[in-house]
């Protein structure tokens, strides 16, 4: 993948007439924003890395609980994986988020989630097992221009299982950070860091560890369609830092949000 072609190709995105700022439409981090009263926002991330040929799609969709304050979302994961061919439906996940912060300088969101076993943990899509998950996000406006986000979480799995139904309670921990740049109100750049390590069982049944590490440069526009309703694609790179630079892997993330009143 030819990174300058890409970025080329991402400014060419640039579209009409949105007066607010984007906002809560990261890609591989989250931005502490709930949605507001009545907002439901799709999203759907796509995110292919080589040299393994894998790819996987998530569908999230983030529903408001009365007000800002309480937002439900579900995400729904598939995945291919490249060595193997397969294709399948991964653990999805039930999440519930509480607005602790939000204003003019500071937003602050916990996020508690319950990873469901509807993955196929034979063919390494699933856990097997119910788990736990936990995200906070801070983000912190610098200027009109700039915003720093943060992300630090754990995910916690007992008795997950492996193909040959082994077991093992497995953990892992998240951390990134981003900057956001406001080239004007519809077009912003960002560059994110982010990190992911995560307990899995081999095919002896032993319990390993593994992490990546992406350094995930890109950029988001927005547009209106009608008064109630925003679009923002987004494109971006992945490149592996780190452990992930060792692998040699890269990729690319294409991202497409629609939000829009519906109450």
């Amino acid at each position: 993948m030819n990174l300058k072609r890409l970025l080329a190709t991402a400014v060419l995105l640039i579209s009409a007439t949105s007066q607010a700022k984007i906002k809560d439409n990261s890609f591989l981090m989250e931005e502490a924003y709930n949605q507001e009263a009545g907002v439901v926002q799709f999203i759907n991330g796509f995110q292919y890395t080589g040299p393994a040929d894998d790819w996987n799609y998530t569908f999230t969709n983030e529903l408001p609980m009365g007000n800002e304050t309480h937002q439900f979302s579900y995400v729904i994961p598939v995945a291919k994986f490249g060595a193997t061919d397969e294709t399948g439906l991964g653990d999805i996940l039930l999440n519930y988020r509480y607005q602790l912060i939000n204003n003019d300088h500071i937003a602050m969101a916990p996020r508690f989630s319950l990873i469901t076993p509807t993955g196929d943990y034979k063919k390494g899509f699933g856990m097997g097992t119910p788990g736990f998950q936990f995200n906070h996000s801070v983000s912190i406006i610098v200027n009109e221009k700039w915003t720093n986000h943060w992300n630090a979480g754990f995910t916690y799995v007992p008795s997950a299982k492996n193909s040959n139904d082994d077991t093992a309670n497995l953990f892992g921990y998240n951390f990134g950070t981003s900057v956001v740049y406001d080239i004007n109100e519809k077009l912003n750049f960002l560059c994110e860091f982010v990190f992911n390590s995560m307990d899995t069982i081999d095919d002896a049944g032993m319990k390993l560890n593994g992490s990546t590490y992406y350094v995930v440069p890109g950029f988001r526009t927005s547009f209106q369609a009608g008064k109630e309703t925003e679009i923002v694609p987004g494109i971006a790179a992945i490149l592996g830092a780190g452990p992930s630079a060792d692998e040699h892997v890269t990729g690319v993330f294409a991202y497409l949000s629609i939000e829009s009143k519906l109450w």
